[in-house]
């Protein structure tokens, strides 16, 4: 299995423990309208989404599952995601349709959610905007296409992985 982290921070601004150093770095949906504005808060959300679709054309899925799915009611109330969630459980096979509305409500921090298939691909999310993917194949066509669009994808096994 291949991992990778994949944020928007440069590793260049990391120290040896690998703690980021740019403080002034928004790191939340939350502070959008004090540290960032919504629009260029929605350029780098979809940056993400598009990077998770990207890496499914290239193993060949049309779906993944949801393999976890933590609700937080009040932002899901604010982002009218109760229609779309009531859809929405572990186990449950999600299109990428689908698979992008749950990154949006996973990035702004309405939900939280783990998305795999069987044992050939995943994304994780951690706090402050990390991103982690594991897929069985190299994947090296869709690394390319991430650092094209200002992302950073590092070799980093996802620490969400149980077993």
């Amino acid at each position: 299995m291949n991992y990778w982290r994949i944020t928007k921070y440069d590793p260049l601004k990391r120290n040896a423990d690998g703690s980021y150093l740019d403080h002034e770095e928004w790191t939340c949906f939350s502070e959008v309208g004090t540290k960032i504005s919504m629009e260029e808060y929605e350029a780098t959300e979809e940056k993400y989404i598009n990077t998770i679709t990207t890496f499914m054309t290239e193993m060949g899925l049309n779906r993944v599952y949801v393999i976890a799915l933590e609700q937080r009611s009040d932002e899901i109330k604010h982002q009218k995601a109760n229609e779309f969630l009531s859809k929405i459980w572990i186990g449950k096979a999600v299109t990428a349709q689908e698979v992008r509305e749950l990154v949006k409500l996973t990035l702004r921090n309405a939900i939280w959610c783990k998305l795999g298939y069987k044992k050939k691909f995943f994304v994780h999310f951690g706090y402050d905007y990390y991103m982690y993917i594991g897929a069985s194949e190299d994947c090296t066509e869709a690394i390319e296409v991430v650092k094209e669009t200002g992302l950073f994808v590092e070799d980093f096994k996802s620490p969400y992985i149980t077993n």
